[in-house]
């Protein structure tokens, strides 16, 4: 994949596409609207998403759904997973407040949805949300996984939602952290979900890995040279051609504190149930790093077309002019893995208004388009992200346009 750095990028050219507006945070009094998840639900695609009225992973954060009508447009969002306040926690204040006084933050990050039982025609989904809650100055500790099903029959009319809330993993956190005081104790009762063991090993296959894991917050992962810390491991593809037939790839970002590289890394494994890779091992030998420019959480797919067409969404570079961060698509095709086509899904003209949180740099940085994840539905790939990480959008492009 071409090197950002290089003049050549100037010859980028932009997508063809129709951009829908899914959520603006600012409209009702939030800050941030961030961490965008997009699912195909059986045919109906759902969009899950992370809402901070101060600040991104400060405390109050909550998980939003919105789903696309069958008249083509996103629904007005609901939230799926409240905010974890406590009984005498009437408002929310900044990140700031709560680090001054040593108070850990508890905050939902929006990861994905799944579906269990034997096949999609007899399934149930499941929407799923992590703790990452905010430990001043700067970390994260984990207090663990929340899922909760949706109703995917297609009729607004019976409600987005079946049942409440309910765990599929806790830990020390659970507890240190007083989540039990929060409504998810004192409403849902910190129930368990039935379901548990079965959207826990949904979350495991390859296919369905989120991009952030509670064991990733908790404890780093090392890339093949030791040195690299790396996250937000992209869902795997399964390679079709006669070359790399049975195994499947996926990338990594690398987001080392020190000597960070700002390149992906690329992982391949040939078991088709994960077993020799994260999240069944912690063993990151396999994880290389490749020349592909990338600095943000990206989204890694592929179509059925009969020559597999895979697609990479990524931070490609900053705009020197507009001082923007682009979100650039690039293709690779059937037996050649080099991603030799790039466009440019959005760049350039983001709103120059950012919002002002109190977590420093790196969480509310230059204006520009943040946490893609896409679905291909049809001749369409439909891809979300966040716009200055206060606005959710959709873009909708013909799979005949892509790069």
């Amino acid at each position: 994949m071409a090197n950002p750095k290089d003049p050549k990028h100037v010859l980028w050219k932009h997508v063809n596409l129709v951009e829908s507006t899914v959520d603006v945070a600012a409209k009702d009094g939030r800050l941030f609207s961030y961490y965008p998840a997009m699912y195909n639900a059986g045919g109906f695609l759902y969009l899950l998403f992370s809402g901070a009225s101060k600040d991104v992973d400060g405390m109050g954060q909550d998980v939003r759904i919105s789903f696309l009508t069958q008249k083509g447009q996103w629904s007005k969002p609901e939230i799926a997973f409240p905010a974890a306040l406590l009984p005498n926690q009437t408002t929310v204040q900044t990140s700031d407040y709560y680090c001054k006084r040593g108070i850990s933050q508890r905050a939902l990050q929006a990861l994905t949805i799944v579906y269990v039982g034997l096949d999609r025609s007899d399934s149930r989904y499941y929407a799923v949300a992590q703790s990452s809650d905010n430990i001043c100055p700067g970390s994260f500790q984990s207090a663990g996984r929340i899922a909760r099903r949706i109703n995917t029959d297609g009729n607004p009319s019976t409600g987005t939602f079946i049942g409440e809330p309910c765990w599929i993993e806790t830990n020390k956190y659970t507890t240190s952290h007083e989540w039990a005081k929060t409504i998810y104790g004192t409403k849902y009762q910190m129930k368990v979900c039935k379901d548990k063991d079965a959207i826990n090993a949904a979350l495991a296959k390859p296919q369905n890995v989120p991009a952030q894991a509670t064991s990733l917050l908790n404890a780093p992962l090392f890339a093949a040279d030791k040195k690299h810390n790396v996250n937000y491991p992209t869902n795997a593809v399964y390679l079709t051609d006669s070359s790399s037939k049975g195994r499947y790839m996926r990338f990594w970002t690398d987001v080392s504190l020190k000597n960070r590289t700002g390149t992906a890394f690329v992982e391949y494994s040939a078991d088709k149930y994960g077993k020799h890779w994260f999240p069944a091992t912690t063993d990151g030998l396999n994880i290389q790093e490749t020349n592909i420019y990338t600095t943000e959480k990206t989204w890694f797919g592929s179509s059925d077309a009969q020559q597999q067409t895979r697609v990479y969404i990524s931070n490609g570079y900053m705009d020197p002019v507009s001082s923007q961060n682009i979100l650039t698509i690039a293709t690779s095709r059937g037996a050649d893995l080099v991603f030799h086509n790039i466009g440019i899904l959005r760049g350039g003209n983001a709103s120059k208004s950012v919002p002002s949180g109190t977590r420093g740099r790196g969480f509310t940085d230059a204006p520009g388009f943040y946490w893609p994840s896409a679905s291909f539905a049809g001749d369409e790939l439909l891809v979300a992200y966040s716009e200055n990480k206060a606005a959710i959008r959709v873009a909708t492009i013909k799979l005949k346009d892509l790069p």
